[in-house]
Protein backbone atom coordinates (compact mmCIF):
# COMPACT_ATOMS: atom_id res chain seq x y z
CA UNK A 1 0.00 0.00 0.00
CA UNK A 2 1.28 3.27 -1.51
CA UNK A 3 2.05 5.66 1.95
CA UNK A 4 -0.48 8.56 1.46
CA UNK A 5 -3.46 5.40 1.00
CA UNK A 6 -2.42 4.42 4.51
CA UNK A 7 -2.07 8.33 6.20
CA UNK A 8 -5.68 8.79 4.69
CA UNK A 9 -7.05 5.77 6.61
CA UNK A 10 -6.02 7.15 9.74
CA UNK A 11 -7.35 10.47 8.86
CA UNK A 12 -10.82 8.61 7.50
CA UNK A 13 -11.31 6.81 10.59
CA UNK A 14 -10.82 9.70 12.79
CA UNK A 15 -12.54 12.39 10.79
CA UNK A 16 -15.35 10.59 8.38
CA UNK A 17 -18.41 10.02 9.63
CA UNK A 18 -19.32 6.22 9.71
CA UNK A 19 -21.34 4.89 6.59
CA UNK A 20 -24.66 2.58 6.76
CA UNK A 21 -25.43 4.47 10.38
CA UNK A 22 -29.07 3.33 9.90
CA UNK A 23 -27.94 -0.63 9.37
CA UNK A 24 -29.88 -2.12 6.20
CA UNK A 25 -32.55 0.04 4.87
CA UNK A 26 -35.80 -2.00 3.40
CA UNK A 27 -34.84 -5.50 3.14
CA UNK A 28 -37.88 -5.81 0.30
CA UNK A 29 -36.04 -2.83 -2.01
CA UNK A 30 -32.60 -4.57 -1.34
CA UNK A 31 -33.81 -8.14 -2.52
CA UNK A 32 -34.71 -6.11 -5.66
CA UNK A 33 -31.91 -4.23 -6.57
CA UNK A 34 -29.52 -7.57 -5.73
CA UNK A 35 -31.58 -8.94 -8.71
CA UNK A 36 -30.00 -6.95 -11.42
CA UNK A 37 -30.99 -4.34 -13.63
CA UNK A 38 -34.72 -5.89 -13.91
CA UNK A 39 -36.96 -3.68 -15.07
CA UNK A 40 -34.23 -0.73 -16.10
CA UNK A 41 -34.55 -0.94 -19.62
CA UNK A 42 -32.39 1.48 -21.47
CA UNK A 43 -33.69 4.80 -20.29
CA UNK A 44 -34.25 7.98 -22.10
CA UNK A 45 -33.92 11.93 -20.87
CA UNK A 46 -37.07 13.86 -21.32
CA UNK A 47 -37.36 17.53 -19.57
CA UNK A 48 -33.20 18.13 -20.12
CA UNK A 49 -32.68 21.47 -19.43
CA UNK A 50 -29.95 23.44 -20.60
CA UNK A 51 -28.15 26.70 -19.34
CA UNK A 52 -26.80 29.66 -22.13
CA UNK A 53 -22.92 28.29 -22.65
CA UNK A 54 -20.22 30.72 -20.63
CA UNK A 55 -16.20 30.81 -21.88
CA UNK A 56 -13.60 29.53 -19.58
CA UNK A 57 -10.54 30.14 -20.80
CA UNK A 58 -10.87 27.60 -23.39
CA UNK A 59 -14.15 25.75 -22.21
CA UNK A 60 -17.57 26.35 -23.36
CA UNK A 61 -19.43 25.30 -19.84
CA UNK A 62 -23.27 24.30 -19.64
CA UNK A 63 -25.38 23.25 -16.84
CA UNK A 64 -27.78 21.09 -17.29
CA UNK A 65 -30.15 19.20 -15.23
CA UNK A 66 -33.48 16.45 -15.60
CA UNK A 67 -35.44 14.69 -13.42
CA UNK A 68 -33.96 11.17 -12.78
CA UNK A 69 -34.97 8.19 -14.57
CA UNK A 70 -34.22 5.53 -12.42
CA UNK A 71 -36.73 4.52 -10.03
CA UNK A 72 -38.28 7.48 -8.37
CA UNK A 73 -39.78 6.10 -5.92
CA UNK A 74 -36.94 4.64 -4.41
CA UNK A 75 -34.97 7.88 -4.44
CA UNK A 76 -35.37 10.39 -1.85
CA UNK A 77 -37.31 13.27 -2.70
CA UNK A 78 -33.78 15.15 -2.78
CA UNK A 79 -31.72 12.79 -5.40
CA UNK A 80 -34.67 13.02 -8.11
CA UNK A 81 -33.28 15.70 -9.98
CA UNK A 82 -30.01 15.35 -11.90
CA UNK A 83 -27.62 17.88 -12.59
CA UNK A 84 -24.88 17.81 -14.71
CA UNK A 85 -22.04 19.88 -16.41
CA UNK A 86 -21.13 19.84 -20.15
CA UNK A 87 -17.75 20.95 -20.79
CA UNK A 88 -16.76 21.11 -24.57
CA UNK A 89 -13.41 23.07 -26.09
CA UNK A 90 -14.61 25.83 -27.10
CA UNK A 91 -12.50 25.85 -30.88
CA UNK A 92 -13.84 22.50 -31.55
CA UNK A 93 -16.10 23.65 -34.89
CA UNK A 94 -18.47 20.56 -34.88
CA UNK A 95 -19.90 18.61 -32.45
CA UNK A 96 -16.72 16.94 -30.43
CA UNK A 97 -16.60 13.51 -28.83
CA UNK A 98 -17.53 13.45 -25.10
CA UNK A 99 -16.56 11.53 -22.06
CA UNK A 100 -19.24 11.03 -19.57
CA UNK A 101 -16.91 10.77 -16.50
CA UNK A 102 -18.17 9.65 -12.61
CA UNK A 103 -17.71 11.03 -9.38
CA UNK A 104 -15.40 8.95 -7.23
CA UNK A 105 -16.22 8.56 -3.54
CA UNK A 106 -16.96 11.55 -1.84
CA UNK A 107 -16.04 14.11 -4.60
CA UNK A 108 -18.95 15.85 -4.57
CA UNK A 109 -19.52 19.38 -6.89
CA UNK A 110 -17.64 19.08 -9.90
CA UNK A 111 -14.32 20.57 -9.17
CA UNK A 112 -11.82 17.34 -9.29
CA UNK A 113 -13.08 16.14 -12.91
CA UNK A 114 -12.53 19.42 -13.89
CA UNK A 115 -8.71 18.56 -14.15
CA UNK A 116 -9.36 15.64 -16.10
CA UNK A 117 -12.09 17.69 -18.63
CA UNK A 118 -9.54 20.49 -19.40
CA UNK A 119 -6.62 18.43 -20.13
CA UNK A 120 -9.03 15.93 -22.34
CA UNK A 121 -10.70 19.59 -24.32
CA UNK A 122 -7.32 20.59 -25.16
CA UNK A 123 -7.26 17.11 -27.21
CA UNK A 124 -10.70 18.02 -28.88
CA UNK A 125 -12.53 15.94 -26.51
CA UNK A 126 -15.48 17.27 -24.41
CA UNK A 127 -16.56 15.92 -21.10
CA UNK A 128 -20.00 15.57 -18.95
CA UNK A 129 -20.01 15.41 -15.38
CA UNK A 130 -22.63 14.17 -13.65
CA UNK A 131 -23.64 14.74 -9.72
CA UNK A 132 -24.42 11.33 -8.30
CA UNK A 133 -27.55 10.93 -6.55
CA UNK A 134 -26.80 11.28 -2.07
CA UNK A 135 -23.69 13.94 -3.10
CA UNK A 136 -23.83 17.75 -3.08
CA UNK A 137 -26.68 19.61 -4.32
CA UNK A 138 -28.89 15.75 -4.16
CA UNK A 139 -27.52 14.33 -0.64
CA UNK A 140 -30.49 14.03 1.86
CA UNK A 141 -30.79 16.68 4.01
CA UNK A 142 -30.14 14.28 7.04
CA UNK A 143 -26.92 12.62 5.67
CA UNK A 144 -23.58 13.88 6.59
CA UNK A 145 -21.42 14.50 4.29
CA UNK A 146 -20.43 11.31 1.66
CA UNK A 147 -21.11 8.95 4.09
CA UNK A 148 -24.82 7.61 2.93
CA UNK A 149 -27.25 6.05 5.99
CA UNK A 150 -27.66 2.92 4.73
CA UNK A 151 -26.68 0.08 2.65
CA UNK A 152 -29.65 -0.04 0.65
CA UNK A 153 -29.19 4.01 0.13
CA UNK A 154 -24.90 2.90 -1.49
CA UNK A 155 -26.76 0.40 -3.79
CA UNK A 156 -29.69 3.04 -4.65
CA UNK A 157 -26.67 5.35 -5.75
CA UNK A 158 -24.87 2.73 -7.61
CA UNK A 159 -27.87 2.03 -9.75
CA UNK A 160 -29.21 5.23 -10.17
CA UNK A 161 -26.13 6.68 -11.33
CA UNK A 162 -25.62 3.89 -13.99
CA UNK A 163 -29.29 4.35 -15.13
CA UNK A 164 -28.36 8.12 -15.27
CA UNK A 165 -24.79 8.06 -16.98
CA UNK A 166 -26.61 5.10 -19.85
CA UNK A 167 -29.59 7.85 -20.43
CA UNK A 168 -27.15 10.60 -20.65
CA UNK A 169 -24.60 8.93 -23.81
CA UNK A 170 -27.89 8.09 -25.62
CA UNK A 171 -29.20 11.19 -24.99
CA UNK A 172 -25.67 12.60 -26.51
CA UNK A 173 -25.68 10.68 -29.24
CA UNK A 174 -29.21 11.97 -30.03
CA UNK A 175 -28.04 15.00 -30.26
CA UNK A 176 -24.84 14.37 -32.64
CA UNK A 177 -21.96 14.01 -30.85
CA UNK A 178 -20.33 11.60 -32.72
CA UNK A 179 -18.49 9.45 -30.48
CA UNK A 180 -19.20 8.59 -26.86
CA UNK A 181 -17.46 7.38 -23.50
CA UNK A 182 -17.40 6.47 -20.02
CA UNK A 183 -14.97 7.02 -17.15
CA UNK A 184 -14.41 7.50 -13.50
CA UNK A 185 -11.98 7.24 -11.08
CA UNK A 186 -12.21 4.87 -8.25
CA UNK A 187 -16.38 4.29 -7.12
CA UNK A 188 -16.66 6.30 -10.50
CA UNK A 189 -14.82 4.12 -12.66
CA UNK A 190 -16.75 1.24 -11.01
CA UNK A 191 -20.11 2.31 -11.87
CA UNK A 192 -19.10 3.91 -15.21
CA UNK A 193 -17.83 -0.06 -15.70
CA UNK A 194 -21.03 -1.24 -14.35
CA UNK A 195 -22.95 1.40 -17.01
CA UNK A 196 -20.95 0.24 -19.89
CA UNK A 197 -22.55 -3.52 -19.96
CA UNK A 198 -26.39 -1.39 -19.74
CA UNK A 199 -25.66 0.52 -22.95
CA UNK A 200 -26.05 -1.09 -26.20
CA UNK A 201 -24.74 1.17 -28.65
CA UNK A 202 -20.67 1.24 -29.02
CA UNK A 203 -18.96 3.16 -26.47
CA UNK A 204 -15.40 3.30 -25.11
CA UNK A 205 -14.89 2.79 -21.87
CA UNK A 206 -11.93 3.49 -18.96
CA UNK A 207 -12.49 2.33 -15.50
CA UNK A 208 -10.05 4.04 -13.16
CA UNK A 209 -8.93 2.08 -10.07
CA UNK A 210 -11.99 0.66 -10.37
CA UNK A 211 -13.39 -2.30 -8.32
CA UNK A 212 -15.52 -5.33 -9.92
CA UNK A 213 -17.82 -4.55 -6.70
CA UNK A 214 -18.05 -2.21 -3.67
CA UNK A 215 -17.78 -5.75 -1.57
CA UNK A 216 -13.64 -5.56 -1.36
CA UNK A 217 -13.77 -2.10 -1.06
CA UNK A 218 -15.98 -1.83 2.11
CA UNK A 219 -15.00 -5.21 3.36
CA UNK A 220 -11.17 -5.49 2.62
CA UNK A 221 -9.31 -1.77 1.85
CA UNK A 222 -8.82 0.67 3.67
CA UNK A 223 -12.41 1.82 3.60
CA UNK A 224 -13.45 -1.57 5.61
CA UNK A 225 -13.22 0.36 8.89
CA UNK A 226 -15.99 3.00 7.62
CA UNK A 227 -19.27 1.06 7.81
CA UNK A 228 -20.58 0.99 10.91
CA UNK A 229 -20.19 -2.75 11.83
CA UNK A 230 -22.52 -2.50 15.38
CA UNK A 231 -25.30 -0.89 13.53
CA UNK A 232 -25.19 -3.42 10.65
CA UNK A 233 -24.67 -5.90 13.04
CA UNK A 234 -27.61 -5.62 15.37
CA UNK A 235 -29.98 -7.36 13.58
CA UNK A 236 -27.46 -10.02 11.65
CA UNK A 237 -25.88 -11.55 14.96
CA UNK A 238 -22.87 -9.18 15.41
CA UNK A 239 -19.77 -7.30 13.45
CA UNK A 240 -18.69 -10.71 11.24
CA UNK A 241 -22.38 -11.76 10.40
CA UNK A 242 -22.53 -8.31 9.02
CA UNK A 243 -19.83 -8.24 7.40
CA UNK A 244 -20.35 -11.65 5.64
CA UNK A 245 -24.26 -10.08 5.02
CA UNK A 246 -22.34 -7.24 3.17
CA UNK A 247 -20.24 -8.93 0.82
CA UNK A 248 -23.28 -11.17 -0.22
CA UNK A 249 -25.33 -8.04 -1.13
CA UNK A 250 -22.63 -6.04 -2.47
CA UNK A 251 -21.02 -9.15 -4.51
CA UNK A 252 -24.79 -9.84 -6.06
CA UNK A 253 -24.78 -6.38 -7.61
CA UNK A 254 -21.07 -6.62 -8.73
CA UNK A 255 -20.48 -5.79 -12.65
CA UNK A 256 -19.68 -9.39 -12.99
CA UNK A 257 -22.58 -10.35 -12.16
CA UNK A 258 -23.59 -8.53 -15.58
CA UNK A 259 -23.18 -10.26 -18.44
CA UNK A 260 -20.16 -9.02 -19.78
CA UNK A 261 -19.38 -5.74 -22.60
CA UNK A 262 -19.98 -6.86 -26.82
CA UNK A 263 -17.29 -5.61 -27.42
CA UNK A 264 -13.82 -5.04 -24.86
CA UNK A 265 -11.81 -4.09 -27.34
CA UNK A 266 -12.70 -1.02 -26.15
CA UNK A 267 -12.47 -0.99 -22.87
CA UNK A 268 -9.27 -0.02 -21.37
CA UNK A 269 -8.78 -0.46 -17.45
CA UNK A 270 -6.12 1.66 -15.38
CA UNK A 271 -5.06 0.59 -11.92
CA UNK A 272 -2.64 1.75 -9.25
CA UNK A 273 0.04 -0.94 -8.23
CA UNK A 274 0.05 -0.03 -4.79
CA UNK A 275 -3.61 0.70 -4.05
CA UNK A 276 -4.86 0.21 -0.69
CA UNK A 277 -8.39 1.22 -1.31
CA UNK A 278 -9.40 -1.20 -4.01
CA UNK A 279 -7.49 -4.66 -4.56
CA UNK A 280 -5.81 -5.50 -7.01
CA UNK A 281 -7.59 -9.03 -7.09
CA UNK A 282 -10.98 -7.22 -7.81
CA UNK A 283 -9.40 -4.68 -11.03
CA UNK A 284 -8.39 -8.38 -12.34
CA UNK A 285 -11.93 -10.14 -11.86
CA UNK A 286 -13.58 -7.32 -13.75
CA UNK A 287 -10.34 -7.57 -16.45
CA UNK A 288 -10.75 -11.71 -16.62
CA UNK A 289 -14.70 -10.93 -17.01
CA UNK A 290 -13.95 -8.56 -19.69
CA UNK A 291 -11.88 -10.78 -21.74
CA UNK A 292 -10.44 -8.97 -24.48
CA UNK A 293 -10.03 -5.48 -22.54
CA UNK A 294 -6.73 -3.65 -22.00
CA UNK A 295 -5.31 -2.93 -18.60
CA UNK A 296 -2.58 -0.76 -17.37
CA UNK A 297 -1.06 0.22 -14.44
CA UNK A 298 0.05 3.58 -12.76
CA UNK A 299 2.59 4.14 -10.13
CA UNK A 300 1.87 5.14 -6.70
CA UNK A 301 -1.13 4.46 -4.68
CA UNK A 302 -4.91 4.85 -4.97
CA UNK A 303 -4.78 8.68 -4.01
CA UNK A 304 -1.67 9.36 -5.79
CA UNK A 305 -2.21 7.91 -9.40
CA UNK A 306 -4.92 10.28 -9.97
CA UNK A 307 -2.62 13.28 -9.86
CA UNK A 308 0.91 12.08 -10.71
CA UNK A 309 -0.84 9.69 -13.14
CA UNK A 310 -2.97 12.01 -15.38
CA UNK A 311 -1.35 12.43 -18.33
CA UNK A 312 -1.18 8.26 -18.70
CA UNK A 313 -5.38 8.47 -17.60
CA UNK A 314 -5.96 10.85 -20.66
CA UNK A 315 -3.82 8.76 -23.04
CA UNK A 316 -5.86 6.04 -21.95
CA UNK A 317 -9.37 8.04 -22.81
CA UNK A 318 -7.85 9.04 -25.82
CA UNK A 319 -6.88 5.74 -26.96
CA UNK A 320 -10.13 4.16 -25.98
CA UNK A 321 -12.25 6.68 -27.82
CA UNK A 322 -9.91 5.92 -30.99
CA UNK A 323 -11.33 2.25 -31.24
CA UNK A 324 -14.89 3.17 -31.49
CA UNK A 325 -16.41 4.57 -34.49
CA UNK A 326 -18.11 7.61 -35.31
CA UNK A 327 -22.21 7.15 -35.49
CA UNK A 328 -23.82 8.95 -38.11
CA UNK A 329 -27.18 9.77 -36.47
CA UNK A 330 -29.55 12.31 -37.31
CA UNK A 331 -29.37 14.89 -34.14
CA UNK A 332 -32.53 15.39 -32.57
CA UNK A 333 -33.64 18.96 -32.08
CA UNK A 334 -31.85 20.49 -28.79
CA UNK A 335 -34.32 21.44 -25.76
CA UNK A 336 -35.02 25.00 -25.41
CA UNK A 337 -32.35 26.97 -23.05
CA UNK A 338 -33.04 27.62 -19.55
CA UNK A 339 -31.01 30.04 -17.74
Amino acid sequence: MHWLDSLAARFLVTRQPRFFEDGWGSSALLEKLIRGPVGFAFPELSEVTMSQPRREGHLLIQEGGFPSPAAVGSLPESCREARFQLLLPHDAGARPPVCVFLAASGDEGFGLRRFIAKELAHYGVGSLLLENPYYGSRRPPEQKGPAVRTVLDLLLMFRATAVEATALLGWLLARGYPKVGISGYSMGGSIAAYAATMFPLPAAVIPLAAAHSSAPVFTEGVLSALPDWEALGRTTGGPEAARKRLTELLSAAATTALPPLSNPHRAILVAARRDGFVPSSSTLRLLQHWRGAELRYLPGGHLSAFFTGRSAIIRAILDAFSRVEALQLPPEEPPSSQA
